[in-house]
């Protein structure tokens, strides 16, 4: 029997004792709070981590359990505060994490399905990443405070040497609000900023192609270059085609493989707790990649789409693709 749960309700959290010491949990993302929909993390990457822990976790009396959060900074500090059961969480790869630095949260894997790194704007002068160097004063971002997404812009904005200063940002939270923002038309220079697994059909990227804004990848090979965990993905969607329906659309962005945090297991207390986190780390640790990837749930057969036509390529693709922008080709 399927003991892994999606819920995240008051009702779940409000247990005993003894049934909370004998769950797993997974921060995910979609929003603290809320049921996760529309999250690859949540109905993704998390699906594709509990069905593989399903197994070893039911043999030693745990339950899995799926917890939307606000995103992988979110879930790297929810792991590392966590000293009382086995907790996991996905993170975004390519970042720095003070949970991590810290020793709180560890990282166990590097090879979780593959994030892009996409903007979508409705400004007239931009339809490009090479627009974005040309114009990065006028560039004001549109991300929920406080997320990988924010992050990652202000990683770009130090580490890219096309850029200079700090990037200016509007904070918004939902695919909806975001949007909205991006696409109001006296919000010049608004661009939002989408790094997650590319899913053309729910979520934020499916709700900005559904608006008509311009999509387009980021490309930033000096960002690369600084961490082998970004790659080039040439043909990473944000619309797909179905049964014959509709137009399969892609674009080069750079990418990075998610991540699996763990909190610290020396930390927990009860030895047998300790003992069975260990035996669990050992299977999720010995698996190959595709253990990851989800066979059931609402985005399996779409991530198993994506991965195939995923075209991947090295940094020196990257800084090609990008010097072709700005010279016009």
């Amino acid at each position: 029997m399927k003991k892994f749960l999606l819920s995240a309700s008051v009702a779940l959290v409000a247990m005993t004792g003894a049934a909370s010491a004998a769950e797993i949990l997974i921060y995910t993302g979609g929003g603290a709070g809320t049921n996760g929909e529309g999250s690859t993390y949540h109905e993704g990457i998390g699906q594709g981590v509990a069905e593989f822990l399903e197994p070893v976790a039911d043999d030693l009396g745990y339950d899995v359990r799926l917890v939307p959060s606000n995103g992988a900074v979110a879930n790297a500090d929810n792991v590392g505060a966590t000293t009382d059961k086995i907790v996991f969480g996905i993170g975004q790869g390519g970042l720095n994490y003070d949970a991590v630095e810290a020793g709180k949260t560890r990282i166990l894997r590097t090879d979780l399905p593959g994030e892009c790194a996409m903007a979508f704007t409705n400004e007239p002068r931009i339809t490009e990443w090479s627009d974005i160097i040309a114009n990065a004063p006028r560039v004001t971002w549109v991300v929920p405070e406080n997320s990988g997404s924010e992050a990652f812009i202000k990683k770009v904005y130090a580490e890219d040497a096309n850029f200079g200063g700090t990037p200016n940002f509007t904070y918004a939270t939902g695919s909806d609000e975001i949007v909205a923002t991006v696409k109001n038309p006296e919000n010049r220079g608004t661009v939002g900023l989408f790094y997650a697994y590319p899913n053309p059909t729910s979520g934020l990227i499916n709700t900005a192609a559904g608006q008509d804004l311009q999509i387009f990848g980021v490309l930033s090979p000096d960002v690369a270059k600084g961490d082998d965990a970004y790659y080039l993905n040439r043909k990473a969607p944000y619309e797909l085609a179905w049964f014959g329906f509709g137009e399969t659309k892609t674009t080069r962005a750079m990418c990075s493989k998610a991540l699996l945090f763990v909190n610290d297991i020396d930390a927990i207390t009860d030895t047998w707790t300790a003992a069975d986190a260990r035996q669990i780390l050992a299977a999720v640790e010995a698996a190959p990649a595709s253990a990851f990837v989800p066979e059931g749930g609402s985005l399996a057969k779409l991530m198993q789409q994506v991965e195939k036509m995923s075209d991947e390529a090295g940094i020196a693709d990257m800084v090609s693709d990008l010097e072709n922008q700005v010279q016009g080709r």
